[in-house]
């Protein structure tokens, strides 16, 4: 299989500087590294691939605040030992499975070889959705070692849906400050229905079975990827859908996965016409079923204004120049959205 490696295009000197950092980083495990390529370098992400006579290996510092790291780290070392298909994290000389270094945790994993998926492909769809609810039923009951922080974003749903209608309100003010923009001026005639909607949704939330299933949950919680997709899983040279990057992994209802797979995928069909959507959902339940009112919570979820809150952020936070066209795209699809999203609801 040719490698579907995706090399770092910093400078050679930068390389040059982090592959001596590798090394010298590798000096706390039993490898003995033949080379190294940088794989993912920034001003947080770094990746390096090992090559070993004992296999390619990925040595990486976790871009997470420790306390979440080592929720994360903890949990997939117990999921590899139980078998699934996740990284086997390497120890340390002494025993452990990081490395601390200043603020920072590195690790060490197999590197696993494999495709990434397609998703204009219904079985690669299929495979990738099937794998996510192998690991929210294979990770439930998961607890972490004693003294390991637990990372849990079970209940904060209704507190993350407020967090964010208020900084769309708050956000006016600077659009506010520069009506010569096409972007603020189509935010400030806008914003209000989408901020009312967020509003809505969290009233339904709260009237929905999310509270008592969060409570259901929190008795034996299962684990969710936070960040599942084409770039997080790859088909392994032995046919096996392989999960990986788990650092973002916390306690959550597992749609806050299916969530976020199908939100991109409403309004796409495959050759045949299903609605890709759909087919997520029918992949899901045939490993997991939902309950016709866990379905609702997820319907609900989607129907939060999350790309449009992620474009503000883009501009009034990160300060990226955005086109007044991207905004009414965006706006576009919250509506479309709403109206399918409201329809899905209405025949549940």
């Amino acid at each position: 299989m040719a490698d579907q490696t995706i090399y770092s295009t910093a400078p050679p000197a930068a390389n040059e500087r982090l592959i001596h950092m590798a090394r010298l980083l590798l000096k706390q495990w039993d490898v003995e590294a033949r080379a190294i390529d940088v794989v993912q370098s920034g001003q947080m992400a770094l990746v390096w691939k090992v090559h070993t006579d004992d296999g390619p290996k990925c040595l990486k510092r976790i871009h997470r605040p420790e306390k979440k790291a080592l929720f994360s780290i903890y949990a997939q070392d117990v999921l590899a030992k139980k078998g699934l298909y996740v990284p086997r994290i390497i120890k340390t000389r002494d025993h452990r499975l990081f490395k601390k270094y200043g603020p920072f945790l590195f690790v060490l994993y197999d590197w696993i070889e494999g495709t990434p998926f397609d998703l204009t492909v219904r079985d690669d769809l299929t495979a990738m959705i099937n794998a996510l609810a192998h690991f929210h039923v294979q990770s439930t009951g998961y607890e972490p070692p004693p003294g390991v922080p637990v990372f849990s974003k079970l209940g904060k749903w209704p507190k993350h849906y407020m967090k964010r209608c208020r900084q769309l309100e708050a956000w006016k003010q600077l659009a506010a400050l520069d009506r010569d923009d096409p972007f603020s001026r189509l935010y400030l005639e806008e914003i209000d229905r989408f901020i009312e909607r967020g509003e809505e949704v969290l009233q339904q939330l709260l009237e929905s079975h999310y509270e008592a299933w969060v409570e259901q949950l929190k008795k034996r919680p299962s684990l969710c990827h936070q960040d599942y997709g084409t770039g997080n899983s790859l088909r392994g040279e032995d046919g096996n859908v392989w999960i990986i990057d788990l650092d973002t992994a916390a306690f959550d209802l597992p749609i806050r996965d299916v969530r976020k797979m199908m939100a991109p995928l409403l309004f796409e069909t495959d050759r045949q016409g299903k609605a890709k959507a759909d087919m997520v959902l029918e992949a899901y339940e045939a490993v997991r079923p939902l309950a016709t009112k866990e379905k609702k919570v997820l319907f609900i979820d989607l129907l939060f204004p999350y790309d449009l809150h992620e474009l503000a952020v883009e501009k009034y936070i990160r300060n990226v120049p955005l086109a007044e066209a991207e905004l009414a795209e965006t706006m576009a699809y919250e509506q479309t959205k709403w109206e399918e999203i409201s329809r899905r609801l209405a025949s549940l």
